[in-house]
C-alpha cells in the first residue's frame, strides 16, 4: 500500500523514493471507486474507463450548476481535459463559462493508483470560438524555484504548443480534436 505523507512524499510500494509535489497530484484507485484529490481529500469515482492512450474519470461536481465532472486524460499528449456535465450532457462551466478546461499533466501509475500531476499550465477552451492559455506565471515560478526540472519544463511547453497547434487545426473544437488526434497522438 502506498500512502501520501504530510511532507508530500510516498511511503510504501515500489515508489518509496519518489516524492509527490504537495497540492499538485491527484490519485485514482484502479480497482475501487475512490480517489484522493490534489488537496489530499478523498472523493468518489463514479466512473473509471481505460484504454490505451486514454483514461476517463467521472466524479461528482465541484460546485453548484452541474452534476458531474468528467476528466479525459491523454498521457501521450500530457493533458487532462475537464468537462462539466449536467445529467450526462456537457455544459459550460456555470461561473467561468468555458466549455473545457485543459490541464498540462504528467501521468504515471503503480499497482494501486494512477497518479495525475498538474504541471501548472492550463488552457481554457471556448468551443468553436477561442482558447486561452493561463497560469504561465505560476509555471515560471515553479521553474525558477526548481520545483520543475528543465526537462519537465521543456516537455510541458512542447506539449502545450503541440496541443494548441492541433486545436487550431481542429477549428477550436475539442470534439473534432478528440476524434482527429486524441489517442492517436497524430501531430499537425
Amino acid at each position: 500500500m502506498v500512502r501520501l505523507l504530510e511532507d508530500g512524499s510516498l511511503q510504501g510500494g515500489v515508489i518509496d523514493a519518489m516524492a509527490l509535489r504537495p497540492g499538485r497530484v491527484q490519485q485514482i484507485h484502479k480497482r475501487e471507486e475512490r480517489g484522493i484529490d490534489r488537496s489530499n481529500e478523498p472523493f468518489k469515482v463514479e466512473r473509471l474507463f481505460r484504454r490505451p492512450g486514454l483514461v476517463v474519470i467521472q466524479r461528482p461536481a465541484f460546485e453548484a450548476g452541474y452534476t458531474n465532472h468528467m476528466r479525459e486524460i491523454y498521457p501521450q499528449w500530457g493533458i487532462g481535459v475537464s468537462t462539466c456535465l449536467d445529467d450526462g450532457v456537457p455544459v459550460k462551466h456555470p461561473r467561468l463559462r468555458f466549455d473545457h478546461y485543459v490541464d498540462l499533466v504528467k501521468v504515471w501509475e503503480d499497482q494501486e493508483y494512477i497518479y495525475i500531476e498538474d504541471m501548472y499550465v492550463d488552457v481554457l477552451i471556448y468551443e468553436r470560438s477561442y482558447y486561452h492559455v493561463i497560469d504561465l506565471e505560476e509555471f515560471g515560478e515553479a521553474v525558477f524555484s526548481r520545483q520543475v526540472s528543465p526537462a519537465e519544463a521543456r516537455r510541458v511547453l512542447d506539449n502545450t504548443q503541440k496541443f494548441v497547434d492541433s486545436m487550431k487545426r481542429s477549428r477550436l473544437s475539442y470534439n473534432i480534436w478528440k476524434h482527429k488526434y486524441g489517442i492517436n497522438r497524430r501531430y499537425p
